[in-house]
């Protein structure tokens, strides 16, 4: 392996990376992992280095490498419907293409909280996620609390919301209104309305939930 890289490296260093890259400069699967774990800088006002290591930590990225197309039939399907003809077929689609936008910002998260239930997010439930969205005000988010502590809430933006939903959520006085705050979808569970010094910042946007529906 060459030494013309545009880094400085210590000889203790650069003999690691010689041993990981290994012979002739062939990555070893080592690295290959390495590599193809690591994210692109969160473009965020959060920590960077803290903010990748609590995403790696809770969520699992997505690889599409191949593809499995799928049927789907010309029309509804009632219950007792038989199984369908050649005749009845449309057009074949694969789910990468579906669930998929932006591979390199779509990762995977196991719900483990009953906090969204009222919005079908169940206890289990695995959802698909994208880095590359912008949040809108409803939209189901991944925000990193205080820099340290990851949730799934519904993002709420109180200047698109109507007199009558702030006043059920703060009240007729409605004072100390945040602009923007975190719903949870149960009513076992409190909304997340920063206090004083504390911070919240929307990570990624929740676009799918892959429910499994057999018992």
């Amino acid at each position: 392996m060459s030494k013309k890289i545009p880094v400085y490296f210590s000889d203790a260093a650069f003999a690691r990376l010689q041993q990981l890259m290994g012979e002739h400069g062939k990555p070893s699967p080592t690295l290959n992992a390495l590599l193809e774990n690591s994210l692109e800088p969160l473009q965020h006002t959060v920590s960077t280095s803290k903010a990748l290591s609590i995403i790696n930590a809770e969520l699992q990225k997505v690889y599409p490498q191949r593809t499995c197309p799928l049927p789907v039939t010309l029309e509804s399907i009632p219950a007792g419907f038989p199984a369908p003809s050649v005749n009845d077929i449309d057009k074949v689609i694969d789910l990468n293409d579906i669930l998929i936008s932006n591979p390199e910002a779509t990762f995977l998260n196991v719900i483990k909280t009953t906090s969204m239930v009222n919005a079908g997010l169940e206890y289990g439930d695995i959802v698909v996620i994208d880095r590359s969205l912008e949040p809108r005000h409803r939209s189901i988010v991944v925000a990193l609390i205080d820099q340290h502590e990851l949730t799934i809430k519904r993002l709420m933006v109180s200047a698109q919301m109507s007199r009558a939903e702030l006043e059920e959520e703060f009240g007729e006085d409605g004072q100390d209104i945040p602009e923007r705050w975190l719903k949870a979808e149960s009513p076992e569970y409190d909304n997340i309305c920063l206090k004083p010094g504390q911070t919240f910042s929307v990570l990624a946007v929740v676009t799918w939930n892959l429910k499994k529906m057999l018992a």
